[in-house]
Parts: structure tokens; C-alpha cells; sequence
């Protein structure tokens, strides 16, 4: 579907213009044309904010209400239970942010656009950061280290560096393509539009 279905307002100004671009951007990443390659950039971010969220999430907290505050060090079955509630709720706050997502197709305004840049917000979060950081967990990478083991191995770096840097690169190609799209679609009304004309 064209991004020429979705206008909206575009400010002069710098960060007025920085945010409109952003808009016209997740227009296009959430509901316009796509190949397959920008398909699984999209796709397994995604698995991996959501496979973060309803299992690393609850787990961190496990960890900090059973062993790491002091002041709580609940059993390991109110650990569970507190958990499991974290859990849900983010899974709760998964469908909401989805409904909400669909939501905005074809929508402007203040409320519509702040949750489409929130969900690129998101979506650099997670490329540039959540999965460099899983990556450096894989490859035995820890902030809380046992006694005697090395929390930053050369290896964990490494290959959490190397993930950052394909994210970029992601990034930086979903922006081409994004430009390359959309001026193809110009172009399309463009010759429509002189087509018309000569009726």
C-alpha cells in the first residue's frame, strides 16, 4: 500500500521537520510496500523485543525480588508468583500496544503520530541495543558475574559489537529503501497526475 495514502502534516523547523520525517517513515514501515528482506528485519526484532519481554523480563525480576535486594529476598514461590504477574502484565501491554499500532493507520495527529514514533523508538531500541545485548549474554557475557567469573569475555564483546553494527546496517538500509519506495510512488502520481491532465 502506497505511503501516499497515509499524508500528513509536515512542520518546517528543525525538530518539527525531524519529527514529521519520522511520521512519514513508520507511515511507510508499518503499512506500505515491503520486500521480503525488509519483511525480516522487521519480523525478528520483533520476536526477539517480544521473546524479551515475557521471558527476560519476569526472569530479571525473579532475580531481583528472591536474590539480589536485600531488603526483599522473598521464597522462591512469592518470587514466582510476582514474576508470572510481570509476565502477563507485559503480554497485557503487548496486545494493547498492538490494537493501538493498527489503530493509527491512516490516522493524524499529536496522539497518532506519538505512537508511531514511539514504536520507532522501539524498534531502535531494540536493534541497537536489546539484541547486541542478548548477543553478549549468548556468547557468556554477564553484568552479574559469579564469583570468579569473567563478566566481559573478549568474545561476548565481540560479537555483541559485531550484532550492533549489523543493526546499523539494518537501519541504515531500511532507510534507502524507504527513500527509494517512496520516490517510486511519486513518481507513480506523478504520471497519473499528468495523465489526468490531458484528458
Amino acid at each position: 500500500m502506497s505511503t501516499t495514502a497515509y499524508p500528513v502534516y509536515r512542520p518546517r523547523g528543525g525538530m518539527s521537520r525531524m519529527f514529521g520525517w519520522a511520521d512519514d517513515f513508520m507511515n511507510w514501515f508499518l503499512f506500505g510496500h515491503e520486500t521480503w528482506l525488509v519483511a525480516v528485519l522487521k519480523g525478528v526484532p520483533l520476536f526477539l523485543f517480544v521473546y524479551f519481554m515475557l521471558t527476560y523480563v519476569p526472569n530479571y525480576v525473579y532475580y531481583l525480588v528472591t536474590v539480589l535486594l536485600p531488603f526483599l529476598r522473598f521464597s522462591d514461590d512469592v518470587g514466582f508468583l510476582i514474576s508470572n504477574g510481570v509476565g502477563f502484565g507485559n503480554f497485557g501491554l503487548l496486545i494493547a500496544l498492538g490494537v493501538l499500532v493498527q489503530a493509527t493507520r491512516g490516522r493524524r495527529g499529536f496522539g497518532w503520530s506519538a505512537i508511531r514514533i514511539f514504536v520507532l523508538l522501539n524498534y531502535l531500541f531494540t536493534v541497537l541495543l536489546l539484541i547486541p545485548l542478548l548477543s553478549f549474554n549468548l556468547a557468556g557475557g554477564t553484568f552479574l558475574p559469579r564469583e570468579g567469573q569473567n563478566p566481559f569475555p573478549l568474545q561476548a564483546i565481540a560479537f555483541g559489537t559485531m550484532v550492533a553494527g549489523l543493526g546499523a546496517a539494518a537501519c541504515v538500509y531500511l532507510y534507502f529503501e524507504y527513500r527509494r519506495i517512496t520516490r517510486r510512488d511519486a513518481e507513480e502520481a506523478a504520471q497519473r497526475s499528468a495523465a489526468l491532465a490531458r484528458r
